[in-house]
């Protein structure tokens, strides 16, 4: 990509200016090994990221780099963006969204629309990934009081769906207040999120539950070769209890190697 052209796409602003330096980086960074870290991003045209900054600045809201980013699998949003677009809409608004660990004490109660709840840490230095048993989501502006919530099972349900989990993997906490807020959003606030959701449902296979444990996906998600590939699929071929979803998993892998989603 070429900073010059895309700023004189999108016309010259500090917004713009930040973008473009984000995209460069996007497409030049390197790994340890010296080997172009984003290699997907190098095979984007400028008009391609000129168009994700328009479809997020529809919003009221850019993309950062940071809070809203570019994947190979298309606009990222964090829960932070989330919050962000509810604030542009309802400055008012009060929003707290947490996990709720192992030993924590957590009660809600909702009576005449107002929403009370009690979250009691039990240690917050001591908290880990595999000690979440779910997560909430409180928002309060002048259209009501609002409360979502879901279990650790259900995070898992959308984590299962994601196009990519090296991200996950990675931000398990971050990711996990995403999809409370997010579905929030979708509950309670679908109109001011529409477009939101049709740009980061892009890096879910919402139609596609796919039967595989989070384990196999990262496994498979890791491999970066098509011989290795290989040799992982005739490793395990055998010993599954859903082969379609397997087959598909690693039909899907290889495609992405092929594009150097590695």
């Amino acid at each position: 990509m070429e900073k010059n052209k895309l700023i004189e796409i999108l016309g010259k602003s500090d917004a713009v200016i930040n973008f473009a330096d984000y995209c460069f980086k996007l497409c030049t960074e390197k790994d340890k090994n010296g080997n172009i870290k984003n290699f997907w991003a190098t095979k984007l045209s400028d008009e391609v990221f000129a168009k994700y900054y328009k479809q997020v600045e529809l919003d009221g809201l850019y993309i950062d780099g940071t809070h809203i980013t570019i994947q190979s699998t298309g606009i990222s949003y964090d829960y932070v963006a989330y919050k962000n677009k509810m604030l542009l809409v309802y400055p008012e608004s009060k929003i707290d969204v947490q996990l709720v660990y192992n030993g924590d004490e957590f009660s809600v109660a909702k009576d005449s629309g107002k929403v009370e709840y009690q979250h009691k840490i039990s240690n917050p230095f001591a908290q880990k990934d595999e000690n979440i048993i779910g997560g909430y989501c409180v928002i309060k502006n002048k259209r009501g009081e609002f409360f979502t919530s879901l279990s650790k099972e259900e995070i898992d349900k959308h984590r299962k769906v994601a196009k990519t989990d090296y991200i996950w993997k990675e931000w398990l906490k971050e990711m996990s207040l995403k999809t409370i807020i997010k579905k929030a959003c979708k509950t309670h606030f679908s109109d001011i999120f529409n477009n939101i959701e049709e740009i980061d449902n892009q890096n879910y296979d919402l139609d596609n539950s796919l039967d595989i444990t989070i384990q196999q996906k990262q496994e498979i998600e890791e491999i970066k070769t098509i011989e290795a590939l290989k040799i992982y699929y005739d490793d395990n071929k055998d010993s599954l209890t859903n082969r379609e979803a397997f087959h598909k998993a690693i039909t899907k892998r290889k495609d992405e190697i092929k594009a150097g989603v590695v």
